[in-house]
């Protein structure tokens, strides 16, 4: 038996809420006892600052297609605006290019196919992070694809993902250039119901990337010099200062789902409640409440939280020098960076 729900997801653009429908196949199944009982679909995670990868669903079968190229992105408000970054273009949509690329929401359970075209002027590849893809789609250059996709040419991947949970897509080849330079996105996998003690109000996407940038519309180092700090911080690329305000409400349940794209470790801090950890890496954790969660490159976390109290509270890495922007301070001395800063009312 097969039949179509359609939920309405909110999408940040700017400092407004617009709304989105987003078409969730669901099948019914046999379940156990213990599963049985009220179920709903999920609420369809948003990544603010980020468009969501358009799709087009045959069958069970979830096509996306991008293309690699390099453009010019605002990262921060001061000292330096704009860089010359490399990143994913949705060839389905009209949102234009961005890094981290526009997040792709599939259903556990469906196929996918995801065509990758390549405009940089070097080979690229596509590794589907945690998704446990099939060896002939692994998108690893020279190992699992021996042939890495040429310049003006297009690959397509296809497999099932192994299970829900938060993931992502980057390059495989040359990874210490592409990924640095921002061939990066979220990949998230929703279940097709949830029980009630597991749907959340609200859900955010946040992916953590770091930059070395020199100059005003400079193209962006994957190696900073002399070996120092990569001088700006962003989550879904952008710096404190340039991103959007998230609106929620006192008591609503929300969650983060967070992936560190960078290469250096940064620890999470939550003001105004504690975070309780419900997953990594796309599996579920004992319940564990923390203030801060450190996460290494490469590994997803989920946390959740309420909050009690309206104000404005900011999440943000606890890295000092990671809530700086080229080592400059916001006004009055506020924080920028690394951070995203909640609205509870």
């Amino acid at each position: 038996m097969r039949e179509t729900v359609k939920l309405v997801a909110a999408v940040v653009t700017g400092s407004v809420l617009t709304a989105g429908i987003l078409t969730v196949p669901q099948l019914a199944t046999d379940r156990s006892p213990q599963e049985r009982g009220p179920r709903s679909a999920p609420v369809v995670p948003v990544t603010p600052d980020v468009p969501d990868l358009a799709s087009e669903l045959d069958g069970n079968t979830r096509r996306f297609e991008v293309t690699a190229r390099e453009f010019t992105q605002q990262l921060a408000t001061f000292p330096y605006q704009t860089a010359q970054v490399w990143g994913y273009d949705d060839d389905l949509s009209e949102a234009g290019p961005s890094t981290p690329g526009p997040t792709a929401i599939v259903y556990e359970g469906e196929q996918v196919e995801f065509t990758v075209n390549n405009d940089l002027a070097e080979p690229t590849t596509v590794h589907f992070h945690g998704l446990h893809a099939p060896n002939d789609a692994d998108g690893v250059a020279g190992i699992s694809q021996p042939e890495p996709i040429q310049p003006g040419e297009s690959y397509t991947y296809r497999f099932t993902p192994g299970h829900t949970g938060n993931f992502a897509y980057h390059s495989h080849t040359s990874d210490a250039v592409q990924e640095l330079k921002g061939l990066d996105g979220s990949f998230q996998v929703l279940p097709r119901q949830v029980r009630g003690k597991e749907r959340v109000d609200q859900d955010f996407v946040f992916t953590l990337q770091s930059w070395s940038l020199q100059g005003e519309g400079q193209p962006v180092e994957p190696f900073p010099e002399d070996a120092g700090d990569f001088n700006f911080q962003t989550i879904n690329g952008k710096t404190l200062d340039a991103a959007s305000e998230l609106p929620v409400r006192v008591g609503d349940k929300i969650r983060a789902r967070v992936y560190n794209a960078s290469q250096q470790v940064h620890a999470m801090h939550l003001h105004g409640v504690d975070m309780t950890i419900v997953s990594k890496n796309g599996h579920p954790q004992p319940a564990q409440t923390v203030t801060t969660f450190n996460i290494s490159p490469g590994d997803f976390v989920e946390v959740e939280f309420s909050f009690d109290k309206p104000g404005k509270w900011i999440f943000h890495c606890h890295f000092p020098h990671h809530t700086s922007n080229a080592m400059q301070d916001g006004p009055n001395g506020s924080p920028v960076g690394m951070g995203r800063v909640f609205v509870a009312s």
